[in-house]
Order: C-alpha cells, then structure tokens, then sequence
C-alpha cells in the first residue's frame, strides 16, 4: 500500500510540473510558474553563432501593480510593486536592459508578468526584488514561452519544440529583422494552438531574439539598510545604524552583534584588530579573517571603523562566525544560529 502511494504521489507531481511551465494568455490571474533555461556566460554580438550554453533558469513572477517608482541610485530604473492573486507582493526591477513586449505601457492596474535569472544573487527581503529580464504585460490574446531554445529548437525544460514556418516573425529586440540562427538562443515566443504531445510542438506566430548582454544582479546595487532594525536570535538589539557600501556589500556593527550573540569582544589599538572570543581575529583595512587555525577567509569586503565602530560584511557572522542565518529578510537583518534560512 505504501509503495502504491508513494507511485501515485511521484505521478501526481510530475504531471503537475508539466502542466505548469508555459504561461497561457487566458489564464492571467494566476503566477506564472519556471521556466528551465541555460546560461550565456559572456556577451557576444547578437548576429554571431552561438556555443552550446551552460545551465540557464527562468524564473517569472505574475501580478497587479500597485505602485511605480522610482529605484533611487540606478538612472532611468524603476520599481514597479505587483501583487499576486494569491496576495503575495514582489518588486520587479523595471531597467534600460529590460524589454518590454510590444513596448507595451505599464500603469497602475496593469497585469504583468516579469521574467528573470533564477541564478542571479539576490537579497532575502520582503517583498522580493526581481531584476526583470522580460516583461510581458496585460496579455489576453496569446501564449508566451521566455526559454532558451536548443539545436532541435525544443525548450530547455522539454516542454515546448518550435516549428518554424514562413509566416513566422523573427525579429531582434530593436524590431529588425534577424536573419541568424535560432539554435542556443533565449527567445520570447508568441504562439496561439500547440499539441497535447510531449513535448508539445508548435508553429510560433512571432519569435524575439533577446540580445546576449545580461543585466547586472540586483545584489550589486545598492541596499538603503539604515533604517532597518537588527534581530539576534530573535530579539531586537540597540545598536550603530547599518550601511551599504559603494559594493553593494551590507556593513554591520561587529561588537552589538557579536555581544548579542554571546561572543566576547576584545580590542587591540596597537594593530587596529578585533577578537571574538580566542578563536575569531580581524584587522581593520584586510579583507582577510581568521577562525581557529583554518585559512584565512576572504569576504569581498574589509573591516572598518565608522564614528569609532567597528563595521564588517553581515556575511562575516555567516562565514566566519559560523552562525546558520545572517541575511535581509523582511526588511530586517536577521543574525542567529536558528533554522537555516535558504
């Protein structure tokens, strides 16, 4: 009996997972779910031929905007706040690398649905940013497929196989048209009937070919965290405000937060160094820190002093002080050795 259930439960999701990979025009009010691709590790000319590319994978989020504004820092960007049928809130990150199909105009109101790198480094905050490669907005009239598209032009999640005919648009992203090779490429593929094989095939009515030039991870702009309340093991603490640095890199106060945490914190003023209990040391100015007798551990970013406080990478208390979480998350930094955060 038990093994009976465990085929049906194995069934019932593999067929919820094919049932859920291409985002139908008629079906707006729900997420569009992922999408597998692979990944163009660097940017090459849109009209030369392309190598086989290393695992890509399409994420996209569906909802109702509810605000437009403006990304402080970043020229020309946006954040446009969208709200899912299920209530759940996101940031899409609308910038000059992102396209938008048919130049389509995005207003308060306005269904869309944002595509972007499920690998990109994000930051664990509420609600969630989304650095959009796509958007897709109000779109009741066909199918849309974001994947990127093998030599057999079939979908990398195997879903959907394209068969092109001579009334098939082909265009770049600018609107001419593109007269190179489909294969390895991303594409947006517009496209009505399919068949109700698997894959499923189709003859698409208009195909663009995204341009190979990524847009930067939102994890390298920068995070106004000064505001934000610090937890330690669950309990607010008092303590120096923290910063982003010019990196993208969150610096928090190193002695509130490491006393929180039960370390013992020393100073010593003739070499400009901390200790966290006789097994942690760093130098102000290195971005080079010490755990017990292990290698030194390279965090992107050294120790400072700002108004006379010690400030290191959040990511220290994760690395090198070996706590579980040390992450944005709910627009608080969160620092404890609770249940791992993913």
């Amino acid at each position: 009996m038990k093994t009976k259930k465990l085929l049906a439960g194995i069934l019932a999701a593999s067929i919820l997972s094919l049932s859920t990979v291409t985002a139908f025009a008629a079906n707006t009010d729900k997420p569009i779910p992922i999408l597998d691709a692979n990944q163009v590790q660097e940017a090459t000319p849109i009209k030369a031929e392309l190598p086989t590319l290393e695992k890509f994978k399409f994420n996209s989020f569906t909802g109702t905007v509810k605000a437009i504004t403006d990304f402080e820092g970043v020229e020309g960007s946006k954040f446009v706040l969208v709200e899912s049928s299920d209530g759940e809130e996101a940031n899409i990150i609308l910038s000059k690398h992102t396209y938008v199909l048919n130049n389509a105009a995005i207003a308060v109101g306005s269904v869309v649905t944002g595509y972007y790198d499920a690998n990109a480094p994000m930051i664990m905050i509420y609600p969630a940013q989304y650095n959009a490669e796509v958007i897709v907005v109000d779109n009741k009239d066909y199918n849309v497929k974001v994947d990127l598209f093998d030599e057999n032009l079939l979908s990398s999640d195997q879903f959907l196989k394209l068969n092109i005919s001579d009334e098939t648009e082909i265009i770049l992203q600018d609107g001419t048209a593109f007269k190179g090779v489909l294969a390895n490429r991303k594409l947006i593929v517009l496209y009505g009937a399919s068949t109700k094989s698997i894959p499923a095939q189709t003859t698409p009515d208009k195909i663009i070919v995204l341009s190979q030039i990524e847009a930067p991870p939102i994890v390298d702009l920068p995070v106004d965290v000064s505001s934000m309340d610090i937890i330690v093991n669950n309990n607010k603490i008092e303590a120096p405000a923290a910063y982003s640095d010019n990196n993208g890199n969150v610096m928090v106060p190193l002695r509130a937060i490491s006393e929180a945490l039960g370390f013992e914190v020393t100073w010593d003023n003739n070499i400009k160094s901390a200790f966290l209990d006789k097994n942690i040391s760093l130098r102000i100015g290195l971005d080079s820190y010490h755990y017990m007798k292990t290698a030194p551990i390279q965090l992107g970013a050294a120790p400072t002093i700002v108004e006379g406080r010690t400030y290191v990478p959040l990511s220290f208390f994760r690395t090198v002080a070996r706590m579980n979480n040390a992450f944005i998350f709910e627009a608080q930094i969160v620092v404890d050795n609770g249940e791992k955060m993913e």
